[in-house]
């Protein structure tokens, strides 16, 4: 008999990440009340007391495991730098098609129905959507209408505001193909979606003539 060991074996410190990715599986499937810490831990190849280990609650679990699929998200706009000589238009383009291939990724549009049903239920989803994922979200896309603003290139608007109503044309794509399936009615090319996102946000929806009438 053969001693040798596996070629592969999952280090203890990769164990939250492999219930976590288990978690999220069997939340998605059954919904956060009636999934089971049992289901999960089977799921994720481990006893059930392993679970306890790394998570001592389920609705912990499932708020590290919303977070877990987020992270990406929140760190994409630190993650890029950009020249500050750059067209914000421009920034907004490379970046938000970046945002939202992550946001259509599959773990990411699995995630957003939990975070919808249980937002309300669970005080921890709701600190970590406000003060983790919106906040940040805010803060670093306001550092670039910023950067218009200093540029002379972004009008004088509050730049939370602003950077909330960027975000929110991103979303509601995602909400609506993604997480409603209007894809199956609508397909959509993301390179279209990014563009049709960008110009509208930054030259509206009117044209040249019309609104330079009613700027004044």
């Amino acid at each position: 008999m053969s001693n040798a060991c596996p070629k592969w074996k999952r280090q203890p410190e990769d164990r939250p990440a492999q219930i976590t990715e288990a978690a999220l599986a069997v939340f998605s499937r059954k919904g956060y009340q009636a999934a089971t810490m049992q289901e999960i831990a089977e799921a994720a190849g481990i006893t059930k007391g392993t679970i306890y280990l790394y998570f001592s609650t389920k609705a912990e679990l499932f708020v590290e495991t919303i977070r877990s699929q987020f992270e990406e998200v929140t760190n994409l706009f630190p993650a890029i730098d950009y020249d500050p000589n750059e067209d914000p238009e421009e920034v907004t383009r490379r970046l938000g098609r970046a945002f939202l291939d992550l946001l259509m990724s599959p773990k990411v549009t699995q995630a957003l129905p939990l975070v919808i049903g249980e937002y309300r239920n669970l005080p921890q989803l709701r600190e970590l959507y406000l003060d983790e994922f919106v906040g940040k979200l805010d803060m670093n896309v306001a550092g670039l209408i910023e950067l218009g603003k200093a540029l002379g290139r972004v009008r004088d608007v509050d730049p939370v505001i602003a950077a909330r109503l960027l975000l929110g044309m991103f979303f509601i794509f995602v909400l609506t193909q993604e997480v409603f399936d209007a894809k199956t009615r609508t397909p959509m090319d993301k390179d279209a979606i990014v563009e049709t996102i960008t110009r509208i946000y930054f030259r509206g929806v009117l044209t040249d003539e019309d609104s330079t009438c009613t700027d004044s």
